[in-house]
Protein backbone atom coordinates (compact mmCIF):
# COMPACT_ATOMS: atom_id res chain seq x y z
CA UNK A 1 0.00 0.00 0.00
CA UNK A 2 1.45 3.35 -1.04
CA UNK A 3 1.26 5.95 1.77
CA UNK A 4 -0.75 9.00 0.69
CA UNK A 5 1.64 11.36 2.51
CA UNK A 6 4.79 11.21 4.60
CA UNK A 7 7.86 13.12 5.71
CA UNK A 8 10.98 12.46 3.65
CA UNK A 9 13.77 10.44 5.23
CA UNK A 10 16.78 8.55 3.94
CA UNK A 11 15.01 5.62 2.26
CA UNK A 12 11.72 7.33 1.45
CA UNK A 13 12.22 8.05 -2.22
CA UNK A 14 13.73 4.75 -3.39
CA UNK A 15 11.07 2.73 -1.55
CA UNK A 16 8.24 4.99 -2.70
CA UNK A 17 9.34 4.71 -6.33
CA UNK A 18 9.68 0.94 -6.01
CA UNK A 19 6.23 0.57 -4.44
CA UNK A 20 4.64 2.61 -7.21
CA UNK A 21 6.45 0.53 -9.84
CA UNK A 22 5.56 -2.81 -8.20
CA UNK A 23 1.88 -1.89 -7.79
CA UNK A 24 1.75 -0.38 -11.31
CA UNK A 25 0.05 2.75 -9.99
CA UNK A 26 -0.90 5.86 -11.96
CA UNK A 27 -0.65 9.16 -10.13
CA UNK A 28 1.40 12.19 -9.11
CA UNK A 29 3.99 12.41 -6.32
CA UNK A 30 4.49 15.98 -5.06
CA UNK A 31 7.65 16.74 -3.06
CA UNK A 32 7.95 20.00 -1.12
CA UNK A 33 10.73 21.59 0.90
CA UNK A 34 10.49 25.24 1.94
CA UNK A 35 9.37 27.05 -1.24
CA UNK A 36 10.66 24.30 -3.55
CA UNK A 37 8.12 21.97 -5.17
CA UNK A 38 8.88 19.07 -7.50
CA UNK A 39 6.42 16.65 -9.05
CA UNK A 40 6.99 13.21 -10.54
CA UNK A 41 4.27 11.69 -12.72
CA UNK A 42 3.77 7.93 -12.97
CA UNK A 43 1.71 5.92 -15.43
CA UNK A 44 1.08 2.27 -14.54
CA UNK A 45 4.20 2.37 -12.36
CA UNK A 46 6.53 3.84 -14.97
CA UNK A 47 8.07 7.29 -14.52
CA UNK A 48 6.48 9.42 -17.21
CA UNK A 49 7.51 13.00 -16.51
CA UNK A 50 8.77 15.42 -13.83
CA UNK A 51 8.46 19.13 -13.15
CA UNK A 52 10.00 21.65 -10.76
CA UNK A 53 9.13 25.09 -9.42
CA UNK A 54 12.79 26.14 -9.60
CA UNK A 55 13.82 28.25 -12.58
CA UNK A 56 17.19 26.47 -12.66
CA UNK A 57 15.32 23.21 -13.41
CA UNK A 58 13.42 24.69 -16.37
CA UNK A 59 14.07 23.34 -19.86
CA UNK A 60 15.58 26.65 -20.99
CA UNK A 61 18.11 26.82 -18.15
CA UNK A 62 18.91 23.15 -18.63
CA UNK A 63 19.64 23.67 -22.33
CA UNK A 64 21.87 26.63 -21.47
CA UNK A 65 23.87 24.53 -19.00
CA UNK A 66 24.30 21.83 -21.63
CA UNK A 67 25.36 24.50 -24.16
CA UNK A 68 22.66 23.42 -26.61
CA UNK A 69 21.42 26.98 -27.09
CA UNK A 70 22.73 30.49 -26.37
CA UNK A 71 21.17 33.06 -24.05
CA UNK A 72 20.12 35.12 -27.07
CA UNK A 73 18.39 32.10 -28.64
CA UNK A 74 16.62 31.35 -25.35
CA UNK A 75 15.43 34.94 -24.97
CA UNK A 76 14.09 34.96 -28.52
CA UNK A 77 12.35 31.58 -28.03
CA UNK A 78 10.79 32.69 -24.73
CA UNK A 79 9.41 35.74 -26.51
CA UNK A 80 7.72 33.45 -29.02
CA UNK A 81 6.37 31.32 -26.18
CA UNK A 82 4.81 34.42 -24.61
CA UNK A 83 3.21 35.55 -27.89
CA UNK A 84 1.93 32.19 -29.10
CA UNK A 85 1.46 30.10 -25.95
CA UNK A 86 3.45 27.28 -27.52
CA UNK A 87 5.81 25.11 -25.47
CA UNK A 88 9.48 26.05 -25.44
CA UNK A 89 10.58 22.73 -26.93
CA UNK A 90 8.16 23.11 -29.85
CA UNK A 91 9.39 26.66 -30.51
CA UNK A 92 13.04 25.56 -30.55
CA UNK A 93 12.21 22.64 -32.83
CA UNK A 94 10.27 24.85 -35.27
CA UNK A 95 13.15 27.35 -35.28
CA UNK A 96 15.57 24.56 -36.23
CA UNK A 97 17.59 24.85 -33.01
CA UNK A 98 16.87 21.25 -32.00
CA UNK A 99 15.91 18.14 -33.95
CA UNK A 100 12.98 16.06 -32.72
CA UNK A 101 15.41 13.30 -31.70
CA UNK A 102 17.61 15.72 -29.74
CA UNK A 103 14.57 17.28 -28.07
CA UNK A 104 13.29 13.93 -26.79
CA UNK A 105 16.74 12.92 -25.52
CA UNK A 106 17.35 16.27 -23.80
CA UNK A 107 13.91 16.42 -22.15
CA UNK A 108 14.49 12.89 -20.84
CA UNK A 109 17.84 14.02 -19.42
CA UNK A 110 16.20 17.08 -17.88
CA UNK A 111 13.58 14.89 -16.18
CA UNK A 112 16.33 12.66 -14.81
CA UNK A 113 18.18 15.62 -13.34
CA UNK A 114 15.04 16.88 -11.61
CA UNK A 115 14.41 13.45 -10.06
CA UNK A 116 18.05 12.77 -9.17
CA UNK A 117 18.25 15.93 -7.08
CA UNK A 118 15.36 14.57 -5.00
CA UNK A 119 17.46 11.64 -3.80
CA UNK A 120 19.69 14.07 -1.93
CA UNK A 121 16.76 15.49 0.08
CA UNK A 122 17.01 14.52 3.73
CA UNK A 123 13.91 16.43 4.83
CA UNK A 124 10.71 17.79 3.40
CA UNK A 125 7.34 16.24 2.70
CA UNK A 126 5.65 14.28 -0.06
CA UNK A 127 2.08 13.56 -1.09
CA UNK A 128 0.95 10.92 -3.56
CA UNK A 129 -2.32 11.39 -5.39
CA UNK A 130 -3.46 8.32 -7.26
CA UNK A 131 -5.51 8.84 -10.39
CA UNK A 132 -5.42 10.31 -13.87
CA UNK A 133 -2.58 12.71 -14.63
CA UNK A 134 -3.19 16.45 -14.83
CA UNK A 135 -0.78 16.87 -17.74
CA UNK A 136 -1.34 16.57 -21.46
CA UNK A 137 0.56 16.58 -24.75
CA UNK A 138 3.80 15.19 -23.40
CA UNK A 139 6.11 12.59 -24.87
CA UNK A 140 5.98 9.41 -22.74
CA UNK A 141 9.51 9.11 -21.38
CA UNK A 142 9.60 5.81 -19.53
CA UNK A 143 12.70 5.49 -17.34
CA UNK A 144 13.97 2.39 -15.59
CA UNK A 145 13.18 2.93 -11.90
CA UNK A 146 15.96 0.61 -10.79
CA UNK A 147 18.68 2.32 -12.77
CA UNK A 148 17.43 5.74 -11.70
CA UNK A 149 17.64 4.73 -8.03
CA UNK A 150 21.18 3.41 -8.50
CA UNK A 151 22.28 6.65 -10.13
CA UNK A 152 20.59 8.74 -7.44
CA UNK A 153 21.87 6.97 -4.34
CA UNK A 154 25.40 6.48 -5.71
CA UNK A 155 25.92 10.23 -5.39
CA UNK A 156 25.09 10.36 -1.68
CA UNK A 157 27.86 11.10 0.82
CA UNK A 158 29.19 8.67 3.43
CA UNK A 159 27.41 10.23 6.41
CA UNK A 160 24.01 9.78 4.78
CA UNK A 161 24.79 6.20 3.76
CA UNK A 162 26.03 5.16 7.20
CA UNK A 163 23.13 6.78 9.01
CA UNK A 164 20.60 5.00 6.80
CA UNK A 165 21.98 1.47 7.14
CA UNK A 166 20.64 -1.05 9.68
CA UNK A 167 22.88 -2.04 12.64
CA UNK A 168 25.94 -4.04 11.59
CA UNK A 169 24.48 -7.04 13.45
CA UNK A 170 21.44 -7.12 11.12
CA UNK A 171 21.17 -10.22 8.93
CA UNK A 172 20.33 -9.67 5.27
CA UNK A 173 18.53 -11.95 2.81
CA UNK A 174 17.50 -11.71 -0.86
CA UNK A 175 14.07 -10.09 -1.33
CA UNK A 176 11.16 -12.43 -0.76
CA UNK A 177 9.30 -10.72 -3.62
CA UNK A 178 10.94 -12.28 -6.69
CA UNK A 179 9.80 -9.49 -9.01
CA UNK A 180 12.17 -7.11 -7.18
CA UNK A 181 15.14 -9.38 -7.80
CA UNK A 182 14.59 -9.32 -11.56
CA UNK A 183 13.87 -5.63 -12.04
CA UNK A 184 15.80 -3.69 -14.66
CA UNK A 185 18.69 -2.51 -12.50
CA UNK A 186 22.23 -2.68 -13.86
CA UNK A 187 24.41 -3.50 -10.85
CA UNK A 188 28.10 -2.69 -11.01
CA UNK A 189 30.81 -5.21 -10.12
CA UNK A 190 30.88 -4.17 -6.44
CA UNK A 191 27.12 -4.52 -6.05
CA UNK A 192 27.13 -7.92 -7.76
CA UNK A 193 29.92 -9.17 -5.49
CA UNK A 194 28.13 -8.05 -2.33
CA UNK A 195 24.82 -9.49 -3.55
CA UNK A 196 26.50 -12.88 -3.97
CA UNK A 197 27.39 -12.85 -0.24
CA UNK A 198 23.82 -12.27 0.95
CA UNK A 199 22.03 -15.52 1.76
CA UNK A 200 19.93 -14.94 4.87
CA UNK A 201 22.56 -16.15 7.32
CA UNK A 202 25.23 -13.42 7.32
CA UNK A 203 25.11 -10.10 9.15
CA UNK A 204 26.30 -6.84 7.64
CA UNK A 205 29.46 -7.22 9.74
CA UNK A 206 30.00 -10.75 8.34
CA UNK A 207 29.53 -9.50 4.78
CA UNK A 208 32.08 -6.72 5.30
CA UNK A 209 34.54 -9.31 6.61
CA UNK A 210 34.11 -11.57 3.60
CA UNK A 211 34.07 -8.84 0.97
CA UNK A 212 37.27 -7.89 -0.86
CA UNK A 213 36.03 -4.34 -1.44
CA UNK A 214 36.75 -2.76 1.93
CA UNK A 215 34.11 -1.56 4.39
CA UNK A 216 33.18 1.67 2.60
CA UNK A 217 32.50 0.12 -0.81
CA UNK A 218 30.78 -2.89 0.76
CA UNK A 219 28.44 -0.74 2.86
CA UNK A 220 27.75 1.50 -0.13
CA UNK A 221 26.77 -1.56 -2.19
CA UNK A 222 24.54 -2.78 0.66
CA UNK A 223 22.83 0.61 0.74
CA UNK A 224 22.14 0.42 -3.01
CA UNK A 225 20.73 -3.12 -2.72
CA UNK A 226 18.50 -2.10 0.20
CA UNK A 227 17.31 0.99 -1.70
CA UNK A 228 16.41 -1.23 -4.65
CA UNK A 229 14.69 -3.63 -2.20
CA UNK A 230 16.59 -6.47 -3.81
CA UNK A 231 17.74 -7.36 -0.30
CA UNK A 232 16.02 -6.88 3.04
CA UNK A 233 16.56 -7.47 6.72
CA UNK A 234 15.72 -11.02 7.78
CA UNK A 235 17.14 -14.45 8.46
CA UNK A 236 16.76 -17.68 6.50
CA UNK A 237 17.04 -20.62 8.88
CA UNK A 238 16.50 -23.78 6.83
CA UNK A 239 19.66 -24.98 5.07
CA UNK A 240 17.73 -25.89 1.92
CA UNK A 241 16.28 -22.37 1.78
CA UNK A 242 19.76 -20.87 2.21
CA UNK A 243 21.05 -22.93 -0.67
CA UNK A 244 18.09 -21.90 -2.78
CA UNK A 245 18.67 -18.22 -1.95
CA UNK A 246 22.23 -18.60 -3.21
CA UNK A 247 20.95 -20.13 -6.46
CA UNK A 248 18.50 -17.25 -6.89
CA UNK A 249 21.30 -14.71 -6.49
CA UNK A 250 23.41 -16.58 -9.03
CA UNK A 251 20.44 -16.54 -11.41
CA UNK A 252 20.06 -12.79 -10.87
CA UNK A 253 23.73 -12.26 -11.69
CA UNK A 254 23.42 -14.30 -14.87
CA UNK A 255 22.33 -12.14 -17.78
CA UNK A 256 19.15 -12.85 -19.69
CA UNK A 257 19.73 -14.18 -23.22
CA UNK A 258 21.28 -11.45 -25.35
CA UNK A 259 18.82 -11.43 -28.21
CA UNK A 260 18.30 -8.74 -30.80
CA UNK A 261 15.00 -6.89 -30.36
CA UNK A 262 13.48 -8.66 -33.38
CA UNK A 263 14.34 -12.09 -31.96
CA UNK A 264 13.13 -11.11 -28.49
CA UNK A 265 9.85 -9.92 -29.98
CA UNK A 266 9.37 -13.31 -31.65
CA UNK A 267 10.09 -15.10 -28.36
CA UNK A 268 7.61 -12.90 -26.43
CA UNK A 269 4.95 -13.21 -29.14
CA UNK A 270 5.31 -17.00 -29.21
CA UNK A 271 5.00 -17.21 -25.41
CA UNK A 272 2.02 -14.83 -25.44
CA UNK A 273 0.23 -16.80 -28.15
CA UNK A 274 0.68 -20.10 -26.32
CA UNK A 275 -0.11 -19.14 -22.70
CA UNK A 276 -3.88 -18.80 -23.12
CA UNK A 277 -5.71 -21.87 -21.81
CA UNK A 278 -2.74 -23.25 -19.90
CA UNK A 279 -3.10 -24.01 -16.22
CA UNK A 280 -0.62 -22.62 -13.68
CA UNK A 281 1.62 -25.71 -13.79
CA UNK A 282 1.75 -25.62 -17.57
CA UNK A 283 2.53 -21.90 -17.56
CA UNK A 284 5.59 -22.46 -15.38
CA UNK A 285 6.53 -25.69 -17.15
CA UNK A 286 6.51 -27.85 -14.00
CA UNK A 287 4.81 -31.11 -13.08
CA UNK A 288 1.69 -31.20 -10.88
CA UNK A 289 3.72 -32.60 -7.99
CA UNK A 290 6.59 -30.10 -8.27
CA UNK A 291 8.17 -28.93 -5.01
CA UNK A 292 8.10 -25.28 -3.96
CA UNK A 293 11.83 -24.83 -4.79
CA UNK A 294 11.18 -26.26 -8.27
CA UNK A 295 8.26 -23.86 -8.74
CA UNK A 296 10.37 -20.92 -7.59
CA UNK A 297 13.23 -21.88 -9.88
CA UNK A 298 10.89 -22.15 -12.87
CA UNK A 299 9.39 -18.77 -12.02
CA UNK A 300 12.82 -17.14 -11.82
CA UNK A 301 13.77 -18.51 -15.22
CA UNK A 302 10.60 -17.04 -16.73
CA UNK A 303 11.15 -13.73 -14.90
CA UNK A 304 14.60 -13.36 -16.45
CA UNK A 305 13.00 -13.52 -19.89
CA UNK A 306 9.63 -11.83 -19.53
CA UNK A 307 9.83 -9.35 -16.64
CA UNK A 308 8.58 -6.08 -18.23
CA UNK A 309 11.25 -4.11 -16.38
CA UNK A 310 13.95 -5.91 -18.38
CA UNK A 311 12.73 -4.58 -21.72
CA UNK A 312 13.10 -0.79 -21.72
CA UNK A 313 14.57 -0.67 -25.22
CA UNK A 314 12.41 1.75 -27.29
CA UNK A 315 12.11 -0.94 -29.95
CA UNK A 316 10.26 -3.10 -27.40
CA UNK A 317 7.53 -0.52 -26.64
CA UNK A 318 4.99 -2.30 -28.83
CA UNK A 319 5.45 -5.47 -26.74
CA UNK A 320 4.88 -3.76 -23.39
CA UNK A 321 1.20 -4.68 -22.99
CA UNK A 322 1.83 -8.31 -23.98
CA UNK A 323 4.75 -8.52 -21.55
CA UNK A 324 2.59 -7.14 -18.75
CA UNK A 325 -0.18 -9.67 -19.42
CA UNK A 326 2.23 -12.56 -19.87
CA UNK A 327 4.27 -11.76 -16.77
CA UNK A 328 1.20 -11.12 -14.61
CA UNK A 329 -0.07 -14.60 -15.52
CA UNK A 330 3.31 -16.16 -14.72
CA UNK A 331 3.50 -14.19 -11.46
CA UNK A 332 -0.02 -15.24 -10.47
CA UNK A 333 0.87 -18.89 -11.16
CA UNK A 334 3.89 -18.54 -8.90
CA UNK A 335 1.90 -16.85 -6.10
CA UNK A 336 -0.82 -19.52 -6.17
CA UNK A 337 1.48 -22.56 -6.40
CA UNK A 338 4.17 -21.43 -3.95
CA UNK A 339 1.76 -21.13 -1.00
CA UNK A 340 0.11 -24.21 0.51
CA UNK A 341 -3.50 -23.10 1.00
CA UNK A 342 -3.93 -21.37 -2.36
CA UNK A 343 -2.25 -24.30 -4.11
CA UNK A 344 -4.63 -26.76 -2.40
CA UNK A 345 -7.64 -24.73 -3.58
CA UNK A 346 -6.22 -24.58 -7.08
CA UNK A 347 -5.51 -28.33 -7.18
CA UNK A 348 -9.06 -28.98 -6.03
CA UNK A 349 -10.34 -26.90 -8.91
CA UNK A 350 -8.15 -28.79 -11.39
CA UNK A 351 -9.47 -32.09 -10.03
CA UNK A 352 -13.03 -30.93 -10.60
CA UNK A 353 -12.09 -29.98 -14.14
CA UNK A 354 -10.52 -33.40 -14.78
CA UNK A 355 -13.57 -35.22 -13.39
CA UNK A 356 -15.93 -33.17 -15.53
CA UNK A 357 -13.82 -33.81 -18.63
CA UNK A 358 -13.82 -37.54 -17.88
CA UNK A 359 -17.58 -37.55 -17.36
CA UNK A 360 -18.07 -35.76 -20.67
CA UNK A 361 -15.84 -38.30 -22.43
CA UNK A 362 -17.80 -41.22 -20.95
CA UNK A 363 -21.06 -39.68 -22.10
CA UNK A 364 -19.88 -38.81 -25.61
CA UNK A 365 -22.95 -40.43 -27.14
CA UNK A 366 -25.28 -38.20 -25.15
CA UNK A 367 -25.59 -34.50 -25.77
CA UNK A 368 -24.00 -32.74 -22.78
CA UNK A 369 -26.18 -30.28 -20.92
CA UNK A 370 -23.97 -27.24 -21.37
CA UNK A 371 -26.32 -24.94 -19.49
CA UNK A 372 -26.34 -27.13 -16.36
CA UNK A 373 -22.55 -27.47 -16.44
CA UNK A 374 -22.11 -23.71 -16.79
CA UNK A 375 -24.46 -23.11 -13.85
CA UNK A 376 -22.47 -25.60 -11.73
CA UNK A 377 -19.22 -23.76 -12.47
CA UNK A 378 -20.92 -20.44 -11.69
CA UNK A 379 -22.18 -21.68 -8.31
CA UNK A 380 -18.72 -23.04 -7.53
CA UNK A 381 -17.19 -19.68 -8.45
CA UNK A 382 -19.55 -17.82 -6.13
CA UNK A 383 -18.63 -20.14 -3.25
CA UNK A 384 -14.94 -19.52 -3.83
CA UNK A 385 -15.45 -15.78 -4.21
CA UNK A 386 -17.31 -15.59 -0.88
CA UNK A 387 -14.30 -17.08 0.96
CA UNK A 388 -11.94 -14.73 -0.97
CA UNK A 389 -10.38 -17.53 -3.01
CA UNK A 390 -10.30 -15.20 -6.01
CA UNK A 391 -7.93 -17.36 -8.08
CA UNK A 392 -10.23 -20.37 -7.78
CA UNK A 393 -13.27 -18.17 -8.43
CA UNK A 394 -11.67 -16.80 -11.58
CA UNK A 395 -11.09 -20.31 -12.93
CA UNK A 396 -14.66 -21.38 -12.12
CA UNK A 397 -16.26 -18.30 -13.67
CA UNK A 398 -13.99 -18.70 -16.69
CA UNK A 399 -15.39 -22.18 -17.30
CA UNK A 400 -18.93 -20.89 -16.92
CA UNK A 401 -18.22 -18.21 -19.56
CA UNK A 402 -16.61 -20.73 -21.90
CA UNK A 403 -19.69 -22.94 -21.73
CA UNK A 404 -22.21 -20.09 -21.94
CA UNK A 405 -20.37 -17.02 -23.33
CA UNK A 406 -23.52 -14.91 -23.80
CA UNK A 407 -24.54 -15.03 -20.14
CA UNK A 408 -24.17 -11.51 -18.72
CA UNK A 409 -24.02 -12.62 -15.08
CA UNK A 410 -21.19 -15.07 -15.73
CA UNK A 411 -19.16 -12.42 -17.54
CA UNK A 412 -19.82 -9.91 -14.77
CA UNK A 413 -18.63 -12.26 -12.02
CA UNK A 414 -15.53 -13.22 -13.99
CA UNK A 415 -14.73 -9.49 -14.13
CA UNK A 416 -15.29 -9.20 -10.36
CA UNK A 417 -12.88 -12.06 -9.62
CA UNK A 418 -10.19 -10.70 -11.95
CA UNK A 419 -10.49 -7.24 -10.39
CA UNK A 420 -9.54 -8.70 -7.00
CA UNK A 421 -6.43 -10.61 -8.18
CA UNK A 422 -3.07 -8.77 -8.05
CA UNK A 423 -1.74 -7.91 -11.53
CA UNK A 424 -4.92 -9.18 -13.22
CA UNK A 425 -7.20 -6.19 -12.69
CA UNK A 426 -6.59 -4.87 -16.20
CA UNK A 427 -8.28 -8.01 -17.62
CA UNK A 428 -11.55 -7.30 -15.77
CA UNK A 429 -12.63 -4.45 -18.07
CA UNK A 430 -13.47 -6.65 -21.07
CA UNK A 431 -15.84 -8.83 -19.02
CA UNK A 432 -17.52 -5.88 -17.30
CA UNK A 433 -18.06 -4.24 -20.70
CA UNK A 434 -19.43 -7.45 -22.21
CA UNK A 435 -21.86 -7.83 -19.29
CA UNK A 436 -23.21 -4.31 -19.92
CA UNK A 437 -23.58 -5.12 -23.63
CA UNK A 438 -25.41 -8.38 -22.98
CA UNK A 439 -27.76 -6.80 -20.43
CA UNK A 440 -28.13 -3.13 -21.30
CA UNK A 441 -30.60 -2.24 -18.52
CA UNK A 442 -28.73 -3.64 -15.52
CA UNK A 443 -27.40 -0.68 -13.51
CA UNK A 444 -25.36 -3.01 -11.27
CA UNK A 445 -23.09 -3.85 -14.19
CA UNK A 446 -22.74 -0.20 -15.19
CA UNK A 447 -21.89 0.93 -11.66
CA UNK A 448 -19.21 -1.76 -11.26
CA UNK A 449 -17.68 -0.84 -14.63
CA UNK A 450 -17.75 2.85 -13.67
CA UNK A 451 -16.10 2.10 -10.32
CA UNK A 452 -13.45 0.05 -12.13
CA UNK A 453 -12.60 3.08 -14.27
CA UNK A 454 -12.67 5.37 -11.23
CA UNK A 455 -10.24 3.15 -9.29
CA UNK A 456 -7.86 3.25 -12.25
CA UNK A 457 -7.94 7.03 -12.56
CA UNK A 458 -10.07 7.06 -15.74
CA UNK A 459 -12.58 9.66 -14.57
CA UNK A 460 -13.86 10.60 -18.04
CA UNK A 461 -14.74 7.00 -18.84
CA UNK A 462 -16.24 6.52 -15.38
CA UNK A 463 -18.43 9.60 -15.74
CA UNK A 464 -19.73 8.42 -19.12
CA UNK A 465 -20.72 5.04 -17.66
CA UNK A 466 -22.35 6.57 -14.57
CA UNK A 467 -24.37 8.90 -16.80
CA UNK A 468 -25.71 5.86 -18.68
CA UNK A 469 -26.74 4.38 -15.33
CA UNK A 470 -28.48 7.64 -14.42
CA UNK A 471 -30.59 7.49 -17.57
CA UNK A 472 -31.79 4.06 -16.44
CA UNK A 473 -32.37 5.13 -12.83
CA UNK A 474 -32.57 8.96 -12.72
CA UNK A 475 -33.64 9.13 -9.05
CA UNK A 476 -30.90 6.93 -7.58
CA UNK A 477 -28.88 8.72 -4.87
CA UNK A 478 -26.16 6.11 -5.31
CA UNK A 479 -25.71 6.94 -8.97
CA UNK A 480 -25.70 10.67 -8.20
CA UNK A 481 -22.95 10.10 -5.62
CA UNK A 482 -20.81 8.22 -8.14
CA UNK A 483 -21.27 10.98 -10.73
CA UNK A 484 -20.07 13.51 -8.15
CA UNK A 485 -16.96 11.40 -7.42
CA UNK A 486 -16.17 11.14 -11.14
CA UNK A 487 -16.72 14.87 -11.67
CA UNK A 488 -14.43 16.08 -8.81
Amino acid sequence: MIPAASDISDMTLPWLFQDIRTEKTTGTATFSRDAEIKKVYFKEGDILFASSSLNEDSLGEFLLRKEKITQAQLDQALGTVTRTGKKLGAVLFEAGKLTSHDLVALVKLQIKEIILTLFAWRDGHYQFEEGSLAIAEIIPLHISTGDLIIEGVNNLDWKVLRKSLPPISAILRPALDPSLLFQNAHLDQNEREVLSLIDGSKSIQDICGLSSLGDFNTLKAIYVLLALRMVEKGEIKAEADKQFASEVVRDRKAAAPELAPAEMKKLIQSAFDSFSGKNHYELLGVARGASVPEIKKAYFQHAKLYHPDRHFDPEMNEMKEKLEILFSSIHEAYEVLSEGSTRDHYDEMLDIEVRKAAAAANARDAKPDTKDNAEAWYREGKKRYRVQNFWGAEESFKWAVRLEPENAEYNFHLGLALSRIPRRGHEAEDFFVKATQLDTINTKYLLELGNFYLRNGLKTKALSVFQKAQKLDPHSDKVKSFIKDASD
